[in-house]
Order: C-alpha cells, then sequence, then structure tokens
C-alpha cells in the first residue's frame, strides 16, 4: 500500500529591486545650494512599475547634510528602501546618501560653474508590499511640480561583452551590487574597464584609489594610474609623497 505526500508552496513574501539612472544639470543643484528655503527640494519624475499595482515612487533630493539628503517617496501600499544614492559629474563621483561601502565619497557641493553639466544620480530601490487595511483605497497619483510620469513597463537594454568574466563587474551591471571595495580588486577592475565598458564602475574605484593612498599600496597604485591615464588619482600619489605624508625610502 503506498501513500502519497502533497507537498505545499506559499510565496512568503517578495520584492522588486530598480537600478536607476536619472541625469539632470548642475543648475538644479546650484540653484538648491543658494536656496534660502530649507524646505527646497529637487524630484525625480515619478516612476510607475505597470506590472505591479500602485507601484510608483520618486527620488526627492534636499540641501546637503552630512549623512542623507536623498530619499525615496511613493505609494503607501508598499515600503521603500532606498540602498544606495550617488552621483557622478564628469569623471567624480559624490555620494547623496551615507552607505558602508560608498563611506569613501564626498558630498557633492555644487557652483555655478557646472551649472551646464550633466549630473548623472545612480540609485538603487527595494520596493516591498505591504498589508493595508481591506478598507484601503488605491492610490491616486499626484504629479509635483515639473515632475512627468515614467512607465517602467519593459526589460533594460544592455548586454554583457562576452570576453567579460569578472563576476564582481557582472553583478554590478546586472542588479547593481556596490562591492566591498578592496585596493586590488579595484585596481584589477580598473585594467579591465575596455572589456567589460562599465564606465560608472571605473569611477567609483578611482575614487575608491583616491581615498586610500597608503605606504605599502603607493606604488601599485601609482603604477595603475600612469598605466591607465588616471591623471587625477596619479596628482593625488604624487601629492602624498610632496607633502611628506608617505615617506619613500629609495635604499
Amino acid at each position: 500500500m503506498s501513500s502519497t505526500t502533497t507537498q505545499n508552496c506559499n510565496v512568503v513574501s517578495f520584492s522588486y529591486t530598480f537600478v536607476l539612472k536619472w541625469t539632470l544639470k548642475g543648475k538644479k543643484f546650484s540653484d538648491l545650494r543658494s536656496s534660502k528655503d530649507a524646505e527646497d527640494v529637487i524630484r525625480s519624475d515619478l516612476y510607475q512599475f505597470k506590472t505591479a499595482k500602485d507601484l510608483h515612487f520618486y527620488l526627492e533630493i534636499s540641501k546637503p547634510s552630512y549623512d542623507n539628503n536623498a530619499r525615496i517617496k511613493g505609494s503607501e501600499m508598499w515600503s521603500f528602501k532606498l540602498v544606495y544614492a550617488f552621483l557622478i559629474v564628469k569623471d567624480r563621483a559624490y555620494q547623496l546618501k551615507k552607505s558602508d561601502q560608498l563611506s569613501f565619497l564626498s558630498l557633492y557641493y555644487a557652483s555655478s560653474d557646472a551649472d551646464e553639466e550633466d549630473v548623472a544620480v545612480h540609485f538603487l530601490v527595494n520596493a516591498c508590499p505591504v498589508h493595508p487595511a481591506p478598507t484601503a483605497k488605491e492610490d491616486e497619483v499626484i504629479l509635483q511640480k515639473d515632475q512627468k510620469m515614467v512607465d517602467i513597463e519593459s526589460m533594460p537594454n544592455f548586454t554583457i561583452p562576452s570576453d567579460c568574466t569578472n563576476q564582481i563587474v557582472i553583478d554590478f551591471i546586472l542588479r547593481g551590487d556596490i562591492p566591498n571595495f578592496e585596493h586590488y580588486m579595484a585596481i584589477e577592475i580598473i585594467e579591465e574597464s575596455k572589456k567589460h565598458m562599465c564606465e560608472v564602475l571605473k569611477i567609483l574605484c578611482t575614487e575608491y584609489l583616491m581615498n586610500n593612498i597608503t605606504a605599502d599600496r603607493l606604488r601599485r597604485i601609482l603604477q595603475a594610474a600612469v598605466k591607465n591615464d588616471l591623471r587625477l588619482l596619479e596628482r593625488k600619489c604624487v601629492e602624498k609623497i610632496t607633502s611628506g605624508y608617505i615617506q619613500i625610502n629609495y635604499s
């Protein structure tokens, strides 16, 4: 006599992760910095994920503070977490939200000299559904001043070069994962940049190295800077030597 065991599999929880890039002009930041109104903010467009009910949100940037001047606002039917937010201007990266893995980035203080520069804001958002009361109504989508609705309804269009085998780079491209940087890893990613063509990760690696130059790392970092034509990184290495911060033993 045989018996049949029925196994049930239920979804306990689920979430969505969005890695987004929002580009605006530097003038937005210089206007925000010079504003006398402490409540002034910069808002992104309103992102709406049509596949999930009531899933819409936007990024809000306030005046620079010590650890956090970016936050996510959106539907009350969802719980949002801003995992990280940083911006890139030219070849430099700056933090918008304090995070352990990007603690080497400094805050961005805009000046009128950069008004016409493109500022690319990169941020990662986790969204989890909440369980509202049965009588709760659907959120009414209200656009703020100067906002547009952006529908997220298709797969992102990107390809990973076939000769790119660095899993750290692949995870950053596919999921937006920020690695726990080490100097040897950062140098390796920079030297492989012609393969993976991920300029954002290369810039983050360069920023990490500029802020982690020590006596035992100096030679290798300087060699990588010269080899890969990273002039700012090269200059930082030279400054460490000429300032006397790092002593070079020539014997």
